[in-house]
């Protein structure tokens, strides 16, 4: 069953839904039920992209059990009115009262979070809303930056299209990876970007942290000269300031040393590289500047938790020897 109201993000709905219809049309018999229903007394609701909706009036609803409620989610100031919205708050906690799972998309976690069904989850929600999350509900675990967490009964995603990424985890979850696979296929995206991964790109991240220009230029040096051989001195030196200096300004701007931000990018290229392109592991180790692949595999490991070959296997379901 999906949540409908007013002002909704359309993509919330859609992603989900479509993750869900394309399984059913894969499968010999329906997997699932679709209900859409407005927690008013609709038959339409206005999306936030202006597309109206049909869906049943919640004075309709009347099952007994719910296997997968999704609550998506809509911009800030439509949660925050939703959630002091007496009637609305009171028709979610009766539907998460008949839910076995209850999944949110995006800004819809504050939903879950205001009924105290976060408390104790590790739980994550769309970037903008995390230190919000955080604020408003401090026994909840709240995770940064990454794409989905699922623990047991609560599933929660972060910003639109981890939507799609948490409900294709749950279709692995309920029916298998193959039929996830082959819905991955027709909705032409990656079987599994792990929940654990970030909602931005590192280079991205560690750019928009910079404190001062200096180290917005180191970053994008470093991106383009990610396939040498690179030492701290060489770092310092293209920013014209000390070791010491770089090492002071890395630690407060990124919680790392100079070292360690070299890996960071150095593996993310490298994630970028196993998602897009056909080059093998080894070739791949060397262009982002790894002088031995079995190096660059232990680095991948203790970054993801999984071997390059198998992070491939996982996201695009080819297999590689490493």
């Amino acid at each position: 069953m999906i949540v409908l109201y007013d002002d909704v993000q359309l993509m919330d709905v859609a992603g989900p839904a479509e993750v869900l219809s394309v399984a059913n049309a894969l499968s010999e018999t329906p997997l699932y039920e679709l209900h859409y229903f407005s927690i008013y007394e609709q038959q339409s609701v206005k999306t936030s992209a202006g597309t109206n909706l049909s869906c049943r009036p919640i004075s309709e609803f009347s099952l007994e059990k719910i296997d997968l409620l999704i609550i998506p989610g809509g911009h800030n100031f439509v949660v925050l009115q939703r959630l002091a919205d007496e009637h609305f708050m009171q028709q979610i906690a009766r539907l998460c009262a008949l839910a076995d799972i209850k999944a949110s998309i995006c800004m819809g976690s504050f939903f879950l979070g205001e009924l105290g069904l976060l408390d104790g989850h590790k739980v994550t929600t769309h970037w903008d809303g995390v230190h919000i999350l955080k604020q408003r509900y401090p026994a909840a675990q709240v995770q940064d930056n990454i794409l989905y967490v699922n623990e047991g009964s609560i599933w929660t995603s972060a910003g639109i299209m981890s939507g799609v990424d948490m409900l294709l985890a749950f279709v692995v979850k309920d029916a298998g990876k193959s039929l996830a696979l082959a819905v991955a296929r027709i909705l032409v995206v990656y079987l599994f970007r792990e929940g654990g991964q970030a909602q931005f790109s590192a280079p991205i991240n560690y750019q928009t942290r910079a404190p001062d220009a200096g180290l917005m230029s180191l970053i994008s040096w470093l991106e383009h000269n990610l396939h040498k051989q690179l030492s701290v001195d060489q770092m310092a030196e293209a920013m014209h300031i000390s070791i010491r200096n770089l090492h002071r300004k890395c630690q407060q701007a990124f919680d790392m040393t100079p070292a360690q931000l070299l890996i960071e990018l150095r593996l993310e290229r490298s994630r970028n590289l196993l998602e897009h392109s056909d080059a093998p592991v080894k070739s791949i180790a060397v262009e982002c500047g790894f002088r031995q692949s079995g190096s660059y595999s232990r680095a991948f490991r203790q970054r993801y938790a999984i071997s390059p070959s198998e992070y491939r296997s996982r996201f695009i379901g080819r297999v590689e020897q490493s």
